[in-house]
């Protein structure tokens, strides 16, 4: 009877699902890639999406996860410090990649245009104390010597689903995102590729849970990410997947 009042308490975060398929509980920004790869290969799950923090407190208070996709490591670190992911089933699925957009047909951006572009205007990026993108972001300005060409003309997002309506929609003249948010988005054009060495290597951890119905069905899902047909569907979608696993 635990597992039932578990899901009502929690309402629409978790679905009610079929004790014969396996719950998927992933970071907000893989949902596309993750739906699509759900559909392609066949294997029946329900998906949860949301922050990986939102996720993992869920995780710890019970819900019946067999597989987690967290975008941000420290909460996979909290999973496994509460014992309940163990160390050596944690695994980097992919990785992800920075960029500035513009409106759609704004021409390619130079770094020493910046200043110029935003000047009277914003700079969208979600919010650094509550987004991961928005901490790697602000991390890679500041290396790179940006961040004060930008500091009095930024607007906190809740997330990049904000920061893309944001300057698709004229509200801001820039915008950072992640490469897989902007990839396939209309309304904006990736203006410039940030240099993967100005910040953290950005991961996305998997592991199994154990919590769930079908550990079977998760581990067959995660293989397929994992593998070839896996990775060109996470490429598609903006991803840098990382072969097998590591």
């Amino acid at each position: 009877m635990l597992k039932p009042l578990f899901l009502v308490v929690l309402g629409a975060a978790l679905p009610l699902v079929a004790l014969a398929d396996p719950m998927v509980l992933g970071a907000a920004s893989t949902r596309a890639a993750l739906d699509d790869s759900i559909a392609q290969s066949g294997i029946a799950a329900v998906t949860s999406y949301g922050a990986s923090g939102v996720l993992a407190r869920q995780i710890e208070q019970g819900a019946p996860a067999d597989l987690f996709i967290s975008a941000n490591p420290k909460w996979m670190t909290h999973l496994v410090e509460a014992g309940i992911v163990r160390p050596e089933d944690v695994a980097v699925l992919m990785s992800n990649t920075l960029v500035l957009i513009a409106p759609e047909g704004a021409a390619p951006l130079e770094p020493s245009g910046i200043a110029a572009r935003v000047a009277g205007d914003n700079f969208a990026m979600a919010d650094p104390e509550v987004a991961p993108v928005g901490v790697y972001g602000r991390e890679a300005m500041e290396t790179l010597g940006l961040w004060g060409d930008v500091e009095s003309h930024f607007v906190p997002t809740r997330n990049t689903t904000a920061t893309l309506a944001a300057v698709a929609q004229g509200e801001a003249a820039l915008g950072l995102v992640y490469g897989s948010d902007a990839a396939g988005q209309s309304g904006v054009t990736v203006v410039w590729e940030i240099p993967a060495e100005s910040h953290r290597p950005i991961q996305y951890l998997v592991a199994p849970v154990g919590q769930g119905d079908d550990a079977d069905g998760a581990q067959a899902l995660l293989s397929y990410l994992q593998g070839p047909d896996g990775a060109r569907i996470l490429t598609r979608h903006g991803f840098v997947p990382v072969a097998g696993g590591s």
